[in-house]
């Protein structure tokens, strides 16, 4: 296969956005003023299982957790987030896909500290570390292991995991187009973002009304489609994302929501 299957697969899960929000803004105890933002959707246990196909045939699983447990990084309480997929088993005579990427994301302004990916599709494998140094504004790339890249960012960067969730905390507006830059291994890329209208959804978790959203990011690696995406929140306080297609370059993939597990709210 001349494309690579993680790019259709990770990336309806990954989509990444960032809409305008009301803000605060506290001084934490290293100096550091940090954003706040309101939650009261999301927290550590949040599981959403997915059934993912390849036109009519089934392709695989796919997920997207934040883990039960907060971590201190960098002196910043984060979520864990770890979005995975694996190909079915017919889908591994051809194409074996066991893919991991991992965020740490701010639990007070819902923004990033790192990212992790860890593919392995067929006989191609790569393994990348974006540590985000938010105070400092840098991010700095490490390679299997090998320091490669430093490259400036700006204040609260989002990778496309802890976007995703950044994105669930805000109202969406039919017809509204949001433009952002999204920061992507090396470099911040822009992306424009379309909230076309509302659809009903059918689904192995329920059926539910939704808001289909098309983003479009001009970048490379896993978050770059050869064709279009489109993705499928659900038009309530949650905002989840149950169902997401992309187009590739022959066919396209879709992935279904099968199961959901709510989180638990962190305390105020």
């Amino acid at each position: 296969m001349k494309y690579r299957t993680c790019q259709a697969l990770i990336a309806l899960l990954v989509f990444a956005t960032l809409c305008s929000a009301q803000e605060v803004f506290i001084t934490d105890s290293t100096g550091f003023e940090v954003r706040v933002l309101e939650n009261n959707i999301f927290g550590p246990g949040e599981r959403l299982e997915y059934d993912v196909y390849f036109g009519v045939i089934p392709a695989g699983k796919a997920g997207i957790e934040l883990l039960p447990e907060v971590i201190n990084y960098r002196q910043a309480p984060c979520y864990q987030i770890h979005t995975w997929a694996r190909s079915a088993k017919a889908f591994k005579l051809f194409f074996k896909v066991e893919d991991d990427i991992y965020a740490y994301m701010d639990t007070r302004g819902i923004f990033t500290w790192r990212f992790e990916k860890r593919l392995n599709e067929g006989k191609y494998h790569d393994v990348k570390i974006i540590d985000y140094d938010q105070r400092s504004g840098f991010a700095t790339m490490t390679n299997d292991g090998v320091p490669e890249d430093t490259s400036e960012i700006t204040m609260f960067v989002q990778d496309a995991i802890s976007a995703l969730f950044y994105f669930r905390l805000q109202p969406l507006e039919i017809g509204k187009t949001i433009d952002i830059n999204v920061h992507d291994i090396r470099k911040t890329y822009p992306m424009k973002i379309e909230i076309q209208g509302k659809e009903r959804v059918e689904t192995p978790a329920g059926n539910f009304d939704c808001i289909k959203v098309e983003p479009v990011l001009e970048s490379a690696g896993i978050f770059k489609s050869k064709g279009r995406i489109w993705i499928w929140f659900t038009d309530d306080e949650r905002h989840l994302p149950v169902k997401m297609s992309s187009k590739i370059l022959i066919g396209s993939i879709t992935a279904y929501l099968k199961k959901y597990e709510a989180g638990k709210l962190l305390d105020k």
